[in-house]
């Protein structure tokens, strides 16, 4: 009957364990057949692709310099040290003790006859080890010994896109800056020439050949020019301040100096397959691996259900005096197994399962929405290279057309058929021209540089 009863016990807690059964999984994210323009996705050394060796070495000192990256260096360190401690938690504790235990007997208690041959003082010394083991039967440590992993397999792969978001933000707004530098060169081409013309109309009206409206008009473009100006000043120090930032730098430390003439090529970046994507994408990785590690953590919470085992033991000597350690008469040991069988809680291993199937369900979601943002961010690049390498192609031709129109006017002023005021125009043409195209031109490149940061790079 006894046997009987515990039969029945371990049994009704395997039941309760059994009633918990795994949260149903969501659908894996399906990807889209193909993107709306064809292309081999970016290579692992994209920036090199730029052919520009001031980003390259901006992206190096940003690697070093980076308070982000190193957030997220020092999380990963974290997470390894998670992981082995997971994994230790497997193995058996073992621990040696020594210890000595003095102690003198009073003789004024009445409890031990006067007479009696008992010593009144005892110095037992002990030395031995400690043994304990928990058996892991229903994986509930092996489950975590597995989160532990993703998590720290996703800290990597964080780490990795930590490291190509700084990547592709450094080319981003060091491209920003060169773009910034050529608009502020043509702004103030287009004052000086605003600036030359006011003059001439201004010689024109004190000579009384033009009515003041003009000057009046003159002055006014001049006065917008220079505030273009201001405003193009003003967004390329934004623009430098942001790309100190980025590399740690000081403030107003010198940012490196290129040509204007130095052009960066428009490397033949393309998206690949919507499955690369997903493989080539560090955040996506992450927060796949997430997701599993929330699994494993359901799997952890559902073996709480179940009992525990647990062996313990211990071994030395034991002797009075100490000098007696080490002889088999004092030798002991001990042996003592016990079963831990959850019965009342107050619901504490309910809440923990619904726990961990909240955050499950929040991984999978958060998974879904970074492969849909992977895609998205696909797409708008490859939707801003189409229409950006159309305008480049466009305001191409204008700006040779103008330059065109700018030597003729010059040839015709040298040859004196063509009034300055000609040529003025011209040159103020053109450095419009000129800083539409810049504007174009870096704004493809920063496009480029999205595009293969959205592709994993």
């Amino acid at each position: 009957m006894r046997l009987a009863s515990k039969s029945l016990l371990v049994a009704a807690a395997l039941l309760a364990g059994c009633a918990h059964e795994p949260a149903p999984r969501p659908a894996t994210p399906v990807p889209p057949a193909a993107f709306s323009v064809a292309g081999s996705a970016a290579p692992a050394d994209w920036l090199a692709a730029f052919q520009d060796p001031a980003l390259l070495e901006l992206v190096a000192r940003a690697r070093v310099g980076s308070p982000d990256l190193a957030l997220v260096r020092a999380r990963q360190r974290e997470a390894d040290a998670v992981l082995v401690a997971a994994g230790g938690s497997l193995q058996p504790t073992l621990s040696a003790q020594a210890g000595i235990d003095a102690s003198r007997i009073s003789l004024e208690t009445g409890r031990i006859p006067f007479a009696a041959a008992v010593p009144r003082r005892t110095d037992v010394a002990g030395l031995g080890v400690k043994a304990s083991w928990e058996l892991d039967f229903w994986g509930r440590k092996a489950s975590t010994v597995t989160a532990a992993e993703n998590d720290a397999k996703a800290s990597a792969a964080s780490v990795a896109q930590a490291d190509l978001a700084l990547s592709a933000e450094v080319a981003r707004v060091w491209f920003a800056v060169r773009g910034a530098r050529e608009q502020v060169a043509c702004l103030e081409a287009e004052f000086a020439a605003r600036l030359r013309e006011m003059e001439i109309v201004q010689r024109s009206v004190a000579g009384g050949i033009l009515p003041t409206d003009p000057l009046s008009t003159a002055k006014l473009a001049a006065a917008q020019a220079k505030v273009d100006e201001g405003l193009g000043r003003r967004r390329l120090s934004a623009a430098e301040n942001a790309l100190r930032a980025l590399i740690g730098a000081a403030p107003g430390e010198a940012l490196p100096l290129v040509r204007p003439s130095a052009a960066v090529p428009m490397p033949a970046f393309g998206a690949g397959l919507p499955s690369e994507v997903l493989q080539r994408r560090p955040d996506v990785r992450s927060a796949a691996l997430r997701f599993d590690a929330a699994v494993a953590r359901e799997g952890a919470a559902l073996a709480d259900f179940y009992p525990s085992v647990t062996l313990n033991g211990q071994a030395g000597w034991q002797a009075d005096p100490a000098a007696r350690i080490g002889r088999g008469s004092s030798a002991f040991w001990g042996l003592a197994p016990t079963v831990d069988l959850p019965l009342f809680d107050g619901s504490r291993r309910e809440a923990n399962l619904e726990v961990t199937r909240a955050r499950l369900a929040g991984a999978a979601a958060e998974w879904q929405k970074v492969v849909l943002n992977a895609f998205r961010e696909v797409e708008d690049a490859l939707a801003d290279l189409r229409e950006l390498e159309l305008q480049e192609r466009l305001t191409e031709q204008v700006h040779v057309a103008v330059q065109d129109r700018l030597k003729n006017a010059e040839a015709r002023q040298r040859a004196g058929v063509a009034p300055e005021a000609e040529v003025i125009v011209a040159r103020r043409d053109e450095a419009l021209a000129r800083r539409t195209l810049s504007l174009v031109v870096w704004e493809r490149r920063q496009a480029a540089v999205r595009l293969a940061a959205a592709t994993g790079g």
